[in-house]
């Protein structure tokens, strides 16, 4: 284990925006590990999920690297103001992730960001949702925390109508002390991908202090919580649309190795909101759970290098997002 640097330097880092702007992929991105369940489809992260990116330094001629720094990043659920009780939790999510952090990242698809500045300048609330005047209003009250304003999927617009929607953020919304575009989906090694410009601005934003976790650390996640996430990400990749938004997991049995058991036993359901949900998801002869089952055995393999045994059932609780007890039960604490 390396020494601490005198001059560590540790930050805690919130990431947020809106539904699907790409703040999962951008934090498998920096920490060079899909772990953090991504789909095209919005709430595929309902819980705030950290990941802990470790610096070093290694001097020229040098053969060892220092431990300098440590960045523990936040990935929320994406920013909704809806009154629903599984709305309501996930926004308590984001209050956590932004008590006493030191930087904000605010993830805007570059596509659709143009309109929030416009509501932002005209003071409106826009889109129905007000969440442009809940994002000025977050970087303007908050003057301890540093905000870095991300556009996301610039592989998606020109560099010609790239420019001005920076000048245009730079003047609508000040607050910002940095602006990134990058393309998160290309990956940290990418340089055309620019994620490693935002990893410096991270770098030069942290002030200095011990870290909050030891070295070896990379998630906050146990390996119960990192398989619900993937088996939650299964079921938005490859269900109908209106399928995902009515299904959450349990685990109801976990028993890992022992002895001549050599792989990790997991049973878990699959908690659906109607039959008629239950039977898309079993699906004809059972072939779409076992695909279900198939990929989340492979994605905790790539994440951990473990292999695990893993049971999926499905079990329906009507209305299980409307009643707070269903919710606890599930891991979520329904916001005021």
């Amino acid at each position: 284990m390396n020494l601490v640097e005198k001059n560590f330097k540790c930050s805690t880092v919130a990431i947020l925006g809106r539904p699907n702007a790409g703040k999962s992929t951008l934090l498998n991105a920096l920490l060079e590990a899909e772990f953090s369940g991504t789909s095209n489809r919005p709430q595929t992260t309902r819980q705030n999920i950290k990941g802990i990116l470790q610096r070093y330094k290694q001097e020229d001629g040098d053969s060892n690297k220092r431990w300098v720094g440590q960045h523990v990043l936040v990935d929320t659920p994406g920013v909704n103001l809806r009154k629903g009780l599984l709305d309501r939790s996930m926004y308590s999510a984001i209050e956590e992730a932004m008590r006493e952090v030191d930087i904000g990242i605010w993830v805007a698809d570059c596509r659709s960001f143009e309109y929030d500045l416009d509501d932002v300048a005209m003071g409106r609330q826009g889109r129905d949702d007000r969440l442009a005047l809940w994002l000025k209003d977050q970087v303007t009250k908050d003057t301890n925390t540093k905000w870095i304003l991300v556009l996301s999927k610039v592989d998606t617009k020109s560099k010609a109508d790239l420019l001005p929607l920076m000048e245009k953020a730079r003047e609508v919304m000040p607050e910002f002390t940095d602006i990134v575009p990058l393309s998160a989906i290309r990956g940290l090694a990418d340089l055309k991908s620019n994620v490693m410009a935002l990893l410096s601005v991270l770098d030069d934003s942290a002030p200095v202090n011990p870290p909050l976790y030891p070295e070896e650390a990379w998630t906050d996640l146990n390996s119960r919580d990192l398989l619900r996430n993937l088996i939650r990400e299964s079921i938005f990749r490859t269900s109908f649309k209106e399928v995902p938004y009515e299904c959450d997991c349990m685990i109801d049995f976990w028993k890992d190795p022992e002895g001549t058991r050599k792989m990790t036993e997991v049973d878990a359901t699959i908690v659906v909101a109607r039959d008629a949900l239950k039977r898309i998801l079993v699906g004809k002869g059972g072939q779409k759970i076992k695909e279900i089952g198939m990929t989340v055995r492979k994605r905790y393999e790539d994440v951990t290098g473990e292999p695990i045994v893993l049971r999926l059932f499905v079990k329906v609780i009507e209305k299980w997002h409307l009643l707070p007890t269903k919710l606890k039960e599930l891991g979520y604490q329904p916001g005021k």
